[in-house]
């Protein structure tokens, strides 16, 4: 009996793929754990150090949009194919790092092999399997990343203290290899219309202004709010991406159709993912350390507290990857809207009590909601679309997801600076309302 065939071939891809999103999320946690060990190793400060998992993240959000569109260019097999042998090799040079810097150069190149693999899985799992099984199919890759994100900390904790630091990167090219194997023998392609002009020019815009808005916000914190070259690269970050839609609107053809915004389907459910990745900030950054210094609760335990959140998620999107097929997505969103907003509100007037028992409810309501807000959006995304587009819808996609998470950070820690836990839970509420309004008004018009 054949192992892959034409019958099992697309749960074959469904299992690569979804592995692939796990990498890209498990590297994106796993190596905080092992910071410490590895600036001790470089004798490296502590800005330095964190460059280690910014590096990976800048690249990620700065090229992730174009990734996509690459794909629906040359080939969605052959840039995948590209990206995660990027990701691979880069890996193992991290792994042999003889320095800090050769490290954090090497994780940006992890992180642009992530940013051309990473819209593809999803435009690859919607091309496979039918319509009416895309709820499903994207259920069972968000699981799948769910899981990986949150057994990164253990990963990273486990192979720092039993064997090296070195291990968290050294395990991805046997992964990579696996998953290169499976995609080559099940993928199949689709047809594009014939045009594989890259516009250069749009590439040095968007990306030039991507670097600088998401650079200006992970430095926020560190730089102050207050500092001149904070908002400097803020304004012209601003500037550029102005500059990029201008000259895309005016393009025969363009790297990322501008015009796709002016679908109220396509930009809410990009809301709507922004949305849900800022607000994961609050709860798996800010919580965490709420549980530390106010809760008084051992690291351990905090960690614990904090995954009543990523428990349910599983589960409910499996249930929620049921109902997209059969129910508009909007009152899927709406629902989740509805349960982040009452989440993040339970948390915001229970934090003042530091009753951990009370507290806890409204993290188990946060990762009941989230599905509901990932997975029709996605779904959504990719309906709104031609096949020949999907890659670039899945770009756009993971670029309004990553961004979510970087201004989340920045804003949180923001309002942390001015109004301690409760403002950063209380304007995630506020955030989460106004998208959730804006969601109203756009969905209505289909």
């Amino acid at each position: 009996m054949q192992l892959i065939g034409e019958a099992n071939r697309k749960w074959w891809l469904l299992g690569a793929v979804s592995c692939v999103l796990g990498l890209v999320l498990l590297d994106e946690t796993v190596v905080g754990i092992a910071l410490p060990s590895i600036q001790e190793t470089f004798s490296l400060s502590s800005n330095t150090a964190h460059w280690i998992v910014n590096a990976y993240l800048l690249t990620l959000a700065c090229f992730v949009a174009v990734g996509g569109k690459l794909g629906d260019l040359f080939g969605i097999l052959r840039m995948f194919l590209l990206g995660l042998a990027t990701f691979g090799i880069f890996s193992v040079v991290c792994g042999f790092a003889p320095s800090g810097e050769v490290l954090i150069i090497a994780r940006a190149f992890q992180g642009l092999g992530s940013a051309v693999m990473f819209p593809l899985f999803m435009a690859m799992v919607t091309m496979t399997f039918p319509k009416e099984q895309h709820g499903m199919a994207l259920a069972v890759t968000g699981s799948v990343g769910t899981i990986f994100l949150s057994l990164g900390p253990l990963v990273g904790g486990a192979f720092t203290e039993f064997l090296s630091w070195r291990w968290i990167f050294w395990i991805n090219p046997f992964l990579v290899i696996v998953i290169a194997v499976v995609v080559s023998l099940t993928w199949r392609d689709v047809e594009r219309p014939p045009g594989r002009r890259i516009d250069w020019t749009g590439l040095v815009l968007i990306a030039s202004g991507m670097f600088c808005i998401v650079f200006a916000l992970m430095e926020a914190d560190d730089w102050g709010w207050g500092s001149p070259v904070i908002w400097l690269l803020l304004v012209c970050g601003l500037a550029m991406i102005a500059a990029f839609c201008r000259f895309e609107l005016r393009q025969d053809a363009p790297l990322i159709e501008v015009d796709l915004f002016t679908n109220p389907v396509f930009s809410a459910s990009n809301v709507n993912l922004f949305m849900a990745q800022y607000a994961k900030m609050p709860i798996f950054v800010f919580v965490a350390l709420y549980a530390q210094t106010e809760l008084k609760l051992s690291a351990l335990t905090a960690g614990l507290l904090v995954m009543l959140t990523p428990i349910p998620q599983p589960f409910v999107a499996a249930y929620c990857g049921r109902l997209v097929g059969k129910t508009h997505p909007r009152k899927l969103a709406f629902i989740g809207h509805l349960l982040l907003l009452a989440s993040l509100l339970w948390l915001y007037f229970t934090a003042p009590l530091n009753d951990t028992l009370l507290f806890a409810p409204g993290l188990l309501v946060a990762g009941v909601a989230f599905p509901f807000l990932f997975l029709p959006s996605r779904a959504a995304i990719m309906g709104s679309l031609p096949e020949y587009k999907h890659g670039q819808g899945g770009g756009i996609a993971m670029a309004a997801q990553m961004i979510g998470g970087t201004v989340g950070l920045s804003a949180s820690s923001a309002a942390f600076a001015l109004g301690g836990y409760e403002a950063v839970l209380g304007l995630a509420a506020v955030l989460v309302a106004l998208a959730f309004v804006y969601a109203l008004v756009a969905y209505r018009k289909v």
